[in-house]
């Protein structure tokens, strides 16, 4: 389904839709990740998906035994191990300038790769594309309210929307924007499907 039109990206050309899903720690950025792939599949997006990994280090390789780390480990720069429709790559920063973790880069790496319809994008908060934003209490929203390009709201319990949506009611456009909890499953899917299929944020 990839009839969309192009994105601008920081001056760049997306040819997918990109979305971020943003929120601290334990907030369920990639509970809810998951439940937008599924929802996108359904709906015939062919999706994929970016994480940082905010544990620190590296994220955790293959186990040590299979090919893949096999080869990775004996200091190569790069590894791709194909089989069965699936390539598994591992890339490692070649110099400091040479930021692996550029979102910019890994966008156009997953669109080169994959041709998605969808990006979703775990992470890299500060990055300016429309994003839903993960919320645990009132202070996370204190904190992440003046994110660019939020478009919806998200909170860990069900009595967190009114008291969002209170803080927020003499304070600027914010707002208006949606506030739904995690157990609005039906609800949040609504609004992606409708988010899907508009083109109001396909530019940016």
């Amino acid at each position: 389904m990839n009839n969309s039109r192009p994105r601008s990206i920081h001056g760049e050309t997306s040819a997918s839709k990109l979305l971020q899903i943003v929120g601290f720690k334990n907030s369920g950025k990639t509970t809810l990740t998951e439940s937008l792939i599924r929802t996108a599949l359904d709906l015939g997006f062919r999706t994929s998906a970016i994480k940082h990994h905010g544990h620190g280090g590296a994220p955790d390789l293959p186990p040590p035994a299979t090919d893949a780390s096999r080869l990775f480990r004996a200091g190569a720069a790069s590894s791709i191990v194909v089989g069965g429709e699936v390539a598994l790559l591992q890339v490692r920063q070649r110099q400091e300038s040479d930021r692996i973790d550029d979102l910019n880069t890994l966008i156009r790496y997953t669109e080169n790769c994959a041709d998605p319809d969808l990006i979703l994008i775990e992470g890299f908060k500060n990055e300016r594309h429309p994003k839903i934003v993960l919320l645990r209490s009132l202070e996370d929203w204190t904190s992440l309210r003046s994110l660019p390009n939020i478009e919806l709201i998200v909170t860990a319990n069900e009595d967190l929307p009114a008291e969002v949506a209170a803080a927020q009611k003499h304070a600027d456009e914010k707002s208006k924007l949606p506030i739904f909890s995690r157990r609005q499953s039906e609800d949040i899917a609504a609004w992606f499907t409708d988010w899907l299929k508009g083109d109001r944020h396909e530019s940016l």
